[in-house]
């Protein structure tokens, strides 16, 4: 089991990697993205990924969505359960408190809309940059096969220079989103 400080300290190094390679471009705007990774929760909660695992099998904490076998969350029902779990510290599995709302991604696309740039101000991000920002595996944004095989949005400048808006990343990934425990798998995930 991986303990929390070698979490921290593997997020540590990853974070200065990724600063070392990014170069002039570190002066990015702070993205706030509002899909959380299972890593990027459990260093909220201080928990390891196992135990988030574990609660969800046991209907404990919020709604688990995935996209393929990538376990993710939304900030919004993150930010509810939070709010929920300050009066009622355990979930009975089924119960109001781990049931995303029938309108849980509608609401998220609402959620979020306050913290995108307008059109005009949106900058683009390399496959690194969505990577840490949005937790989803490098490799779905970096080859051509997956991205292709996933229909990852995304934009070819000068013929091979490949990059990414943050909200079409999210508005794709929510497409895609089917809740955690679901064997409905969309074909190409």
């Amino acid at each position: 089991m991986i303990s929390s400080a070698d979490l921290n300290r593997a997020r540590e190094a990853d974070a200065r990697e990724q600063e070392l390679r990014r170069g002039p471009r570190s002066q990015l705007p702070k993205i706030r993205y509002p899909v959380l990774s299972e890593l990027q929760l459990a260093a909220r909660w201080n928990v390891t990924p196992n135990t988030l695992q574990r609660w969800c099998a046991e209907g404990i904490g919020p709604p688990s969505w995935r996209i393929g076998k990538q376990p993710r969350y939304l900030e919004s029902e993150v930010d509810a359960f939070e709010r929920k779990a300050q009066v009622a510290r355990k979930a009975v599995a089924g119960s109001a408190l781990s049931r995303s709302s029938p309108t849980a991604l509608k609401e998220a696309i609402e959620w979020s809309a306050a913290f995108w740039p307008p059109a005009g101000e949106r900058i683009l991000l390399d496959c690194h940059e969505v990577s840490s920002i949005t937790g989803l595996p490098t490799y779905w944004l970096a080859e051509r096969s997956e991205r292709s095989r996933l229909s990852v949005p995304h934009y070819v400048l000068g013929g091979k220079v490949i990059r990414f808006c943050i909200e079409q990343i999210f508005r794709w990934e929510l497409d895609h989103l089917v809740p955690r425990g679901s064997n409905d798998l969309p074909s190409n995930l």
